[in-house]
């Protein structure tokens, strides 16, 4: 009797040990910005802010400041003054299957040391275009922790941190198409939606990224209507291991 005591008592003790990392009941929820776009400080940043949520800027540190990008300052504001993430993106957005190794690694590796010493800590990447050859992996795996590319997947714990996908909001769309993808994800058991934007209301623009204020808001409220948690890509991902 006393030995099948004891071997409860190890089960109900392994699984305390074994076990405290379980797969979450509902899934966290990123939102990604690429580019840099202007609209990201003065719109998007604010629309989150007024839920205490924090999201994930993917910068190419070549083009800051340029027109209708936004400023070092101000992305420096967003990471120190309100934690978002700035991660990197190449440094002028490059197709990196259009370069050569030395091209791709001055691409990938310049991003990366700018981001540094502007103070950025960044650790994770996104894809220019959702693209690049197997070869050039290794170089971004070299400074970076987490991947993301341009495909939306289905992703539950154990994530594969080299293969993040995303839902990439497209000119013309409601807030019912994103809507609709995250309680796909919550019915699916998904760990982690990223749910990625460009530009935020830029009327005039013929970029075919762009989501107006008012469904990123509608986006947003949904969100915290299924009380989903909301991380910038790099603290999602490390608490989901």
């Amino acid at each position: 009797m006393k030995f099948w005591l004891w071997i409860i008592l190890a089960l109900s003790l392994g699984s305390c040990t074994f076990f405290t990392q379980t797969k979450p009941d509902r899934p966290i929820i990123c939102f990604t910005f690429d580019d840099q776009h202007h609209n990201v400080y003065h719109l998007a940043r604010q629309a989150l802010s007024d839920y205490g949520w924090r999201a994930t800027c993917f910068v190419n540190s070549g083009a800051i400041g340029a027109s209708g990008l936004l400023s070092l300052q101000q992305l420096q504001e967003l990471h120190q003054d309100w934690n978002w993430e700035i991660g990197g993106h190449t440094l002028n957005h490059e197709d990196l299957a259009e370069l050569d190794y030395s091209e791709a690694a001055y691409a990938i590796e310049q991003d990366y040391q700018n981001l540094v010493n502007w103070g950025f800590n960044p650790r994770s990447f996104a894809l220019p275009k959702g693209v690049c050859p197997a070869a050039y992996f290794p170089l971004i795996k070299s400074h970076y922790d987490y991947l993301r590319g341009s495909t939306d997947l289905a992703m539950h714990v154990p994530l594969d941190p080299d293969v993040l996908g995303y839902l990439p909001f497209q000119s013309g769309w409601t807030a019912q198409i994103i809507t609709d993808r995250i309680k796909r994800g919550i019915i699916n058991g998904e760990s982690l939606i990223i749910i990625g934007f460009h530009r935020i209301e830029d009327p005039n623009s013929i970029y075919n990224a762009n989501c107006p204020i008012d469904v990123f808001r509608e986006i947003l409220s949904f969100v915290k209507q299924q009380n989903l948690e909301v991380l910038p890509l790099a603290e999602a991902v490390q608490k989901l291991k």
